[in-house]
């Protein structure tokens, strides 16, 4: 018994097979992929899916030196290198006088000691800026010597007044003045007077001995 079979089904069905082709497949799965990204969210990552207008900010300028409660210089800071030493209508002229009870002299044989006489005039002295803040030189008025430190420790007179060891480094304790040699500083080398007058080496100050400290006075110049 033969069995009937239906042409139009048979030549459809192989059109329809006729009519894909594998482009159709890569087609549908790279649409399917697109709508997958699409749908994929990105915050993950930090980036803002949102555009937002940020305010801006204020921006401050910012002032160097800061500004000072008192009055200012010409520049906005104080020139230390111009620091008047001393009175300010005597300048720097005065007499050391030694807590020991002499006031210190230059002599013009550069000879540097203690003397009781407050009317000898190798005490007059005059205290002058080496350029820096609290760094100072001391002139004899008469002689015109400055006080210096040798290497062993001994005062004497120097007449180049660029000798290093001409720089002293002023410090007050109490109403006192002490003078730190600046070349030996790293020895604690002071200028001091004995108490017999003499002056004392630098390897034998410290800080703090009645030696060290001297009052300034002014007296003479007034």
């Amino acid at each position: 018994m033969q069995r009937d079979v239906n042409v139009s089904d048979y030549s459809s069905s192989e059109d329809s097979s006729d009519d894909y082709s594998p482009s159709d497949e890569q087609d549908n799965n790279s649409s399917d992929t697109s709508k997958k990204l699409s749908k994929r969210s990105i915050e993950w990552c930090g980036v803002d899916t949102e555009t937002y207008d940020y305010p801006k900010l204020p921006t401050r300028k910012v002032v160097w030196p800061p500004p000072s409660s008192s009055t200012p210089s010409a520049s906005g800071h104080p020139h230390f290198t111009n620091v008047r030493i001393g009175n300010p209508k005597l300048g720097g002229k005065m007499q050391l006088f030694c807590r020991t009870g002499y006031y210190l002299a230059i002599y013009p044989d550069g000879k540097v000691r203690g003397t009781e006489d407050e009317n000898d005039m190798h005490t007059y002295l005059e205290v002058v800026s080496a350029g820096y803040s609290s760094h100072v030189k001391i002139r004899g008025l008469l002689t015109n010597l400055f006080i210096a430190t040798n290497k062993r420790g001994a005062l004497y007179g120097e007449v180049d007044p660029m000798e290093e060891s001409t720089v002293y480094i002023e410090s007050f304790q109490g109403s006192y003045n002490a003078y730190l040699s600046r070349k030996y500083a790293h020895l604690g080398w002071y200028i001091a007077l004995k108490r017999n007058g003499k002056q004392k080496r630098g390897h034998k100050t410290r800080y703090g001995q009645r030696a060290v400290k001297f009052l300034p006075k002014r007296s003479k110049f007034e």
